[in-house]
């Protein structure tokens, strides 16, 4: 392996002077972090078979290079296992593609957290939660991943928050949004088998979001009746809707809610097209003449591209651009992640030939 390239920083031994130092050079998220030292480093880079110094990508804001040391550091300061590294290697070529927009995404007031989604092999390999309480918290896979993309985006990419991540608010999600779909609890392919990968590949999937908004269904036995429950929660009330373009919304159903559906003989396909045309809002309820809009009602109708003849604003453009995945524990709860204007999924596979599979249980020392 060659020599570690990253700039040395001489600090006290103690855990809470190093944290404090970290901390004051804005290299943490606030939580405390684990010390990366030149030997933890080296430990997680026996995680693939990469060398250091190659570069996976280029983030913005700062347009500085991802280099697989650059990401073993801060998977390091996260806690995560030498196992963990090919997973956020291909998580940094994920938000790195033009289509996931990194700069919009993490720029915006809007306070996007980037989610991962990991389907396939991996998740059992890695023991990645796709069940009970999957959004957290409870264990390591998902909590780690999460937060070490989190800490890239805040030490390679530079997102500052309070100067070149200008959210207003933020919320918890950008701390750590890491999970699994529960394919074996799913009646219908998984996500990555349905975007074209084999049933034994292993993918990751990121996605821009600004918050997430359980659905109880409850009160219904029937397919429908979930249907009818997930329809009227989703429903567009933003002008988001109104302008952009390949908006794609994630609705993770509950196995029980996917169930119902599906005993009923409605295909995903089906329920996909039932949310198109069912989950929708009202263009004056929208927009709002009276408000102080800087566009007209006539100029904002024609940009309108989720907008249908009959007054009505849609989710997406198409029935399939709503993605809907199968994922959590007993119970008839879903949870929707609306979409964001700007930013679209991006998956991609997680390349065996950069892991170390006997790594699979490595601690990083």
């Amino acid at each position: 392996m060659e020599t570690l390239k990253a700039d040395r920083l001489q600090v006290p031994d103690s855990l809470e002077e190093i944290n404090r130092e970290l901390y004051l050079k804005g290299m943490t998220d606030g939580l405390p972090i684990i010390p990366p030292t030149e030997e933890r480093v080296k430990k997680m880079l026996e995680g693939t078979t990469l060398e250091p110094d190659h570069e996976v990508a280029v983030l913005p804001p700062a347009w500085a290079p991802a280099s697989v040391e650059a990401i073993a550091i801060n998977a390091v300061m996260a806690g995560c296992l030498p196992a963990h590294l090919p997973v956020l290697v291909a998580a940094v070529q994920a938000i790195a593609d033009p289509e996931f927009n990194l700069l919009g995404t993490l720029s915006t007031t809007g306070g996007n957290a980037v989610s991962i989604m990991l389907n396939g092999p991996v998740r059992h390999e890695l023991d990645v939660n796709c069940s009970n309480n999957l959004f957290g918290p409870g264990k390591l896979a998902n909590a780690v991943i999460g937060r070490a993309l989190r800490l890239i985006q805040i030490n390679i990419a530079g997102a500052i928050p309070g100067s070149t991540d200008k959210s207003c608010h933020g919320w918890p999600g950008k701390y750590t949004l890491c999970w699994g779909e529960n394919e074996e609890a799913s009646p219908w392919d998984a996500f990555h088998v349905e975007a074209g990968f084999g049933r034994d590949e292993s993918t990751v999937t990121v996605f821009a979001t600004g918050y997430l908004h359980k659905i109880g269904a409850g009160w219904t036995t029937t397919g429908l009746g979930a249907l009818q429950s997930l329809a009227h929660a989703m429903r567009p009330a933003d002008k988001q809707y109104l302008y952009k373009k390949d908006m794609k919304p994630f609705l993770v159903l509950g196995p029980e809610n996917a169930h119902q559906i599906a005993r009923d003989g409605i295909s995903k396909a089906q329920a996909q097209e039932y949310l198109f045309y069912h989950a929708r809002g009202r263009f004056e309820d929208i927009y709002h003449p009276d408000s102080g809009e800087k566009l007209g009602l006539e100029e904002m109708r024609k940009r309108a591209t989720c907008l249908w003849p009959d007054g009505t604003v849609s989710l997406a453009e198409r029935p399939e651009d709503i993605l809907v995945v199968v994922a959590g524990g007993p119970g008839r709860q879903s949870v929707f992640f609306p979409p964001t204007t700007r930013s679209t999924p991006v998956t991609l596979r997680i390349d065996p030939a950069i892991r170390r599979s006997s790594l699979s249980t490595a601690s990083n020392g």
